[in-house]
């Protein structure tokens, strides 16, 4: 006897127990689109919007930044992609504590390794939507790419993209 009809559950239905309540609220705002590119897509803005609360404020330039990732990525209408931005900021400050990981573990299940590089950069592109990456973003941003399965030299690579806009090389004395 499997332990899922020994609970009275099917295995879609421990399958959905398991999913991340934010995922499933933000795919379900998606019901437009195919159930798998729902959940890609609702995890790829859950994890953008991770990156913009990092800091305990998110800007309205991140959520600019996060609907037009949306927009230009999930081919998003304008207003849906700016619906979706608020929906994942609201839901990475509700659940985050419970979810941040899961939503991470459940991205890298569906993700290429290229598309896995994409968030990145597009997580360093919401952290830098003030022309200020904090160091609290910084290390988000370490701490997703590690979640999902990014080398450590790739995100190196990619933060060097950004080098202007972290702080922590702002502070450094120039070269003369």
């Amino acid at each position: 006897m499997s332990l899922f009809r020994f609970l009275g559950l099917s295995k879609a239905e421990a399958d959905d127990r398991r999913e991340p309540e934010s995922l499933r609220e933000l795919a379900g705002r998606l019901s437009a689109m195919a159930p798998e590119d729902a959940r890609f897509v609702a995890a790829f803005a859950y994890l953008l919007a991770r990156v913009a609360g990092a800091d305990l404020e998110t800007a309205g330039g991140e959520r600019d930044v996060i609907a037009r990732r949306l927009e230009t990525l999930a081919g998003l209408e304008p207003e849906r992609a700016a619906l979706l931005a608020e929906g994942a900021i609201a839901a990475a400050d509700t659940h985050s504590a419970s979810d941040d990981h899961l939503v991470a573990r459940a991205f890298r299940e569906i993700a290429s390794p290229e598309e896995r590089l994409l968030l990145v950069r597009c997580l360093y592109a919401v952290a830098a939507a003030d022309s200020n990456i904090t160091t609290l973003e910084d290390n988000e941003v370490f701490e997703i790419a590690t979640e999902i399965g990014v080398a450590r030299t790739d995100v190196v690579a990619l933060r060097s993209e950004w080098k202007e806009q972290l702080t922590v090389l702002k502070a450094l004395p120039r070269e003369r």
